[in-house]
């Protein structure tokens, strides 16, 4: 029998070697864990955002305050409700948010109307909602919208994200582009 003084070289080497390999697949699954980890929370987060943005959006109906300088409408409640339940985000930014009309099986429409966040050099004419919102455009504002009736619209909120990994090491570099969609029935008329 052999004591550990007397063990072959070349064993040694295997042992340093083998150790290196668990480690780097040790290493890996735990970035892998806190890379996944940290998206799926920013993913609750955003889905969280869009369900609260849908379930005003069907309370706000067709509103539009007429006296506000700021176009203050459903839109603008939209947003800021949708915007609100993101301040948890970290390592994502909102790309865009879209307020589409919707039918009852939850397809996309052509009717819609399509916001992002306002940066610096933004024209003053399409800032919405006191200036935190860029109107990208759209056929579908507050006053077309039908919640009347025993015949009222499918309102959709889709919130398009993008995630930054953190750790940028290996295929976790870069970012990666998201989208979330909530729809849901527009109430009778509200007063707010």
């Amino acid at each position: 029998m052999m004591s550990r003084r007397h063990q072959p070289q070349e064993d040694k080497g295997a042992a340093v070697i083998e150790t290196a390999m668990v480690l780097s697949l040790l290493l890996m699954l735990a970035l892998g864990a806190f890379e996944y980890g940290m998206a799926f929370r920013e993913w609750l987060s955003v889905t969280s955002a869009t369900r609260e943005g849908a379930r005003l959006a069907a309370q706000a109906g067709d509103y539009v305050d007429t006296s506000d300088p700021n176009n203050k409408n459903a839109d603008c409640l939209i947003l800021e409700a949708t915007a609100g339940a993101l301040r948890s985000l970290d390592a994502s930014q909102v790309v865009q948010v879209t307020i589409f009309e919707s039918n009852a099986s939850g397809d996309f429409t052509s009717n819609q109307e399509r916001y992002r966040p306002s940066v610096s050099g933004d024209s003053a004419a399409l800032l919405r909602c006191n200036s935190g919102w860029f109107s990208l455009g759209g056929n579908w504002p507050p006053s077309a919208r039908d919640n009347d009736g025993s015949v009222r619209d499918w309102i959709g909120v889709r919130l398009e994200f993008r995630h930054t990994w953190i750790t940028g090491f290996l295929w976790w570099s870069g970012n990666v582009t998201w989208t979330d969609d909530a729809i849901m029935r527009m109430e009778p008329n509200y007063d707010f």
